[in-house]
């Protein structure tokens, strides 16, 4: 049955049909009709944010945790241009994230109106998988519609929708919607022939291993990633900058390796001669490395729901389109039937035991070596934090060189969850994706671990923490630089060398973090000696609302 009602209503109740709870926004002059119509209805709350970086990483940081499209309401031009950078990482680490923005009224279009511009459609279109605009304000429930369907579907990420104010306030005659008729599984199931190829690959190789991607937390498949490496006793590693954490590095075949110059060659393992890649990139690069990151004599399995990212930089030996989740199930079943015998497994086992205490070995001498050190090492902030935390929590991390030291120190057993931006390096994106997080899961610990570049970039978050009183814990790594500028200048020539603190270092005046939060009536600490680490965390940890804790560390951030 048809019901008459104005566009906007329409826009909430196909939102609605679909699950969503929450619309993060930033109306801007042009949202009245929007505002009104939302503070007219329960279903839907408004979250209000001070920039558009925030409104579009708190959508994000909520669709992470749910596994659903979540809606960002900006508005014209200017609102849309400072979404982009957030959209950016959406659409690298592709997480459904539907921006809608208000745009100029019809009547005046083409005048050069106030924030008018030549085309929103174009601006964000290269950071999404979809971006249109509406015309008619009857078409506007068709087009959300499809928009959720867009962001879900496999491979997942961003949707733009430009929506002129005025017809947001015309009148549309729609029937209810049916949100599950226009929903489309995730689930692709792979090539049976080429899956079970893959398991004879595995089970004939002398040193495999497991790269493993962030789209297997994202599947829900994690559960079957454990069985899977423990049936073929390989070791396992991250894909290097990794968005979700899918494999708990608690996990005895658990190994971690640099980011900034990844390698797959493992103490004692040695380099794979055959290397199975699941629900990843394989790899993203940081810089320019001549020597292969990949052996050309290994052979590589590459299973990927998306078919760009197989064979993009490496050539693969067995290609399988899939998602992780029905990949993994069917190997489970293959594996055992061409597995080696049982003397095979054990061999790995052992040479995986003694490749495990190497490496523990390795980072204990290190985080010893500084643990009294001032300022203060940043693998004793992490492990402090593994003692502190609870084991079900959620981790939200955009620390980006403070990311290796903070992996191989803190416990992520299963239980602990962790989600950063990978690749897109936009900063500013990590504090509203925390909130967004814990709005999505309000019974849960969820700490934002920042660094203090991507603090500053994001600190109108603290405003709408403050706002709303989420019990969420904001720990600053703050080394006082952008830490990744500067040690990709000091691998530069000398004269490049000599002028990294010019473009890098963020000191005179150094800036105190807990003092910022104050000004919000967030509860805030600066700790600059090691032993202030855990009571300060303690009392942060003992807060009804937010708490942001600024630790001063090292700049020295580098695990390899």
């Amino acid at each position: 049955m048809s019901e008459a009602k104005i566009a906007s209503q329409a826009y909430l109740e196909v939102a609605a049909a679909h699950g969503v709870e929450y619309v993060f926004g930033l109306p801007g002059t042009s949202g009245q009709e929007f505002i009104g119509t939302i503070a007219d209805q329960e279903k839907i709350r408004f979250i209000l944010a001070m920039h558009e970086t925030c409104v579009v990483s708190m959508a994000d940081g909520h669709a992470r945790v749910t596994g659903r499209p979540q809606l960002a309401q900006v508005s014209t031009l200017p609102g849309s241009a400072n979404s982009v950078g957030a959209l950016y990482d959406a659409y690298r680490d592709r997480s459904p994230v539907i921006v809608t923005s208000t745009n100029v009224d019809t009547r005046i279009d083409g005048r050069d109106s106030h924030t008018e511009g030549k085309s929103l459609v174009e601006m964000t279109k290269q950071f999404t998988k979809w971006s249109a605009e509406v015309h008619r304000a009857d078409r506007i429930p068709e087009y959300l519609n499809r928009a959720f369907k867009v962001a879900s579907a496999a491979p997942a990420g961003p949707v733009y929708l430009a929506l002129p104010s005025n017809l947001l306030g015309e009148p549309v005659s729609i029937a209810n919607p049916d949100a599950d008729r226009s929903r489309v599984s995730p689930r692709i199931g792979g090539d049976p022939e080429a899956l079970s190829q893959a398991a004879q690959l595995l089970a004939n190789a002398k040193r495999p291993l497991i790269v493993a991607g962030g789209s297997i937390s994202k599947a829900g498949a994690v559960d079957e990633l454990i069985k899977f490496a423990e049936l073929v006793a390989a070791p396992v590693v991250m894909e290097p900058r990794y968005s979700f954490l899918s494999f708990p590095t608690t996990h005895p075949q658990s190994f971690q390796i640099a980011e900034r110059q990844p390698s797959f060659d493992l103490p004692v393992w040695g380099e794979p001669d055959v290397i199975i890649a699941i629900g990843c990139r394989l790899i993203r690069e940081y810089r320019y490395i001549p020597e292969p990151v990949i052996k050309p004599s290994t052979k590589i399995i590459h299973i990927e729901e998306d078919p760009w990212e197989i064979g993009k930089v490496f050539p693969v030996d067995i290609a399988v389109i899939a998602d992780s989740k029905s990949a993994l199930r069917t190997l489970l079943d293959a594996y055992p039937k061409v597995a080696p015998p049982v003397e095979v497994k054990a061999e790995r086992l052992e040479c995986i035991k003694k490749a495990k205490a190497q490496a523990d070995a390795e980072i204990e001498k290190r985080v010893t070596q500084g643990w009294d050190a001032q300022p203060i090492n940043a693998a004793r902030l992490a492990r402090t934090m593994d003692k502190l935390f609870e084991k079900d929590l959620l981790i939200v991390n955009e620390s980006p060189t403070s990311k290796d030291l903070l992996m191989s120190n803190f416990q992520f057993s299963p239980g602990r969850d962790y989600f950063s931006n990978s690749s897109g390096g936009y900063l500013g994106w990590g504090l509203g994706a925390a909130i967004g997080a814990k709005l999505a899961s309000p019974k849960r610990r969820v700490v934002a671990c920042l660094g203090d570049g991507c603090t500053m970039f994001g600190l109108q978050g603290l405003w709408t923490l403050a706002k709303y009183r989420l019990p969420l814990l904001v720990i600053v790594f703050n080394n006082r630089a952008y830490m990744a500028v500067k040690n990709q200048f000091r691998g530069s020539e000398e004269r490049i060398r000599i002028a990294a603190d010019m473009g890098a270092e963020i000191t005179g005046p150094e800036i105190n973090f807990a003092r910022i939060a104050e000004t919000f009536g967030i509860h805030g600490e600066r700790v600059e000696h090691p032993d202030a680490i855990e009571p300060a965390l303690k009392r942060a940890l003992e807060q009804n609302g937010p708490a942001l804790v600024d630790v001063v560390i090292s700049q020295n951030t580098r695990k390899d």
